[in-house]
C-alpha cells in the first residue's frame, strides 16, 4: 500500500496550503510603505500639472513687465518699418559681411600652395577690426531686441584693500538684484592704472525692472548729462554708456540708504542687442526713451 509522504517547506505561507490555513503575508515579511501604497491607491487618476491643487504645479509668471510687453505690443513693429530696407541693399551689406580682410603677412595668401603653411593656424587679420557676423534674411523674426545688460564698475581703491571693493558690490546688488562678481586681475600695476573691480549680467525680468529705473528716475535727475554719444557701438548692435558717481545714488534702492555705502564709484553700462548694425541698436534704444546726443551727421546706410 503506497503511502503519501509530504515534503518539507522551508516557507510559512506554503505550509499553509496544506494546513489550510490562511496565513497573511504580512506576519511573515516586510513590505515597504511605497509597495503597500501604490496597489491601494493605483485606482486614483493623476491630476493634470497645470491645476493649482496639483502636487506637480509649479505657478510661473502671471503678467509681463512694463517695458517687455511695451516692446512686444508696440516697439517691434515700429522696429520692422524703422529697420527695413530694400533686397537690393540688404543683399550688399550681407554680401560685405562675408568678404574676409586681409591677413597681416601676405604669405598667408599662398597657403593652399606653401607646404610649411599646413596645419598651421591661421594668423591674425589685418589692424583691428572684428569680423561682423552675417545677418539673415530680414523677417519679424530678426527685428532688434534686448538681449542682456551688464553693469560694470571698477574701483581704484581696491589696490590698496580690497575691502574698498564691498562698497561697489553691495550697490551693484542693490540697482539690480543680481550678485556681482568680481573682476580679478593678474597683476595691479598703478601707472597703468589697472584696477580691481566688479560687473553683474542682468537677463529677464530683472533686466526690463533695471531699465525701467535707469530710464524713468535715473536720467531725468542727472545734472550737465546730455546723452549718450551717437557714435558709440561696436559695429554688432552693442551699445555702452557710462555714468560718473552721482548717478550711482539716484537709484531709489540706494537713495533711500544712503548711509550703508561708503564709497559711490561710477558704472558702465552695456546694451547687448539682437542687431547687427549699430544704427538698429540706437533705434532700438531710443525707442526706450535713452537719449542720445546729436553729433556728426550718421548715414542711414546698414554698415554703421
Amino acid at each position: 500500500m503506497s503511502t503519501l509522504t509530504l515534503k518539507p517547506f522551508n516557507l510559512p505561507h506554503k505550509l499553509s496550503l496544506l494546513t489550510r490555513r490562511n496565513v497573511p503575508l504580512h506576519k511573515h515579511f516586510h513590505f515597504s510603505p511605497i509597495a503597500n501604497f501604490e496597489p491601494h491607491h493605483s485606482h486614483i487618476p493623476k491630476k493634470p500639472a497645470n491645476l493649482p491643487d496639483s502636487l506637480e504645479f509649479y505657478p510661473g509668471r502671471s503678467s509681463m513687465l512694463r517695458f517687455e510687453e511695451f516692446h512686444q505690443s508696440t516697439l517691434a513693429d515700429d522696429l520692422m518699418i524703422l529697420t527695413y530696407r530694400d533686397p537690393t541693399a540688404e543683399q550688399k551689406f550681407i554680401d560685405k559681411r562675408k568678404i574676409k580682410p586681409l591677413p597681416q603677412k601676405k604669405s598667408v595668401l599662398t597657403m593652399d600652395t606653401n607646404p610649411y603653411a599646413k596645419n598651421r593656424p591661421r594668423p591674425k587679420i589685418r589692424g583691428n577690426k572684428n569680423i561682423g557676423p552675417v545677418p539673415p534674411r530680414q523677417s519679424h523674426r530678426t527685428a532688434p531686441e534686448l538681449v542682456k545688460i551688464v553693469v560694470h564698475c571698477m574701483m581704484k581703491q581696491s589696490l590698496i584693500s580690497k575691502q574698498h571693493l564691498l562698497s561697489g558690490i553691495m550697490a551693484l546688488q542693490c540697482i539690480t538684484s543680481e550678485r556681482p562678481t568680481i573682476v580679478y586681475s593678474k597683476t595691479d600695476v598703478s601707472k597703468w592704472k589697472l584696477r580691481k573691480g566688479c560687473k553683474v549680467h542682468i537677463q529677464g525680468p530683472p533686466m526690463y525692472t533695471f531699465l525701467d529705473k535707469l530710464v524713468e528716475i535715473v536720467l531725468p535727475r542727472m545734472k550737465e548729462w546730455h546723452g549718450v554719444s551717437i557714435s558709440s557701438g561696436d559695429q554688432n548692435g552693442n551699445i555702452a554708456m557710462g555714468f560718473p558717481p552721482s548717478a550711482l545714488s539716484l537709484f531709489p534702492d540706494i537713495e533711500g540708504n544712503y548711509d550703508m555705502f561708503p564709497m559711490m564709484t561710477g558704472f558702465h553700462v552695456v546694451f547687448h542687442t539682437t542687431a547687427f548694425t549699430d544704427y538698429e541698436g540706437r533705434i532700438l534704444l531710443s525707442g526706450y526713451q535713452i537719449p542720445f546726443t546729436p553729433g556728426k551727421k550718421i548715414n542711414r546706410t546698414f554698415d554703421h
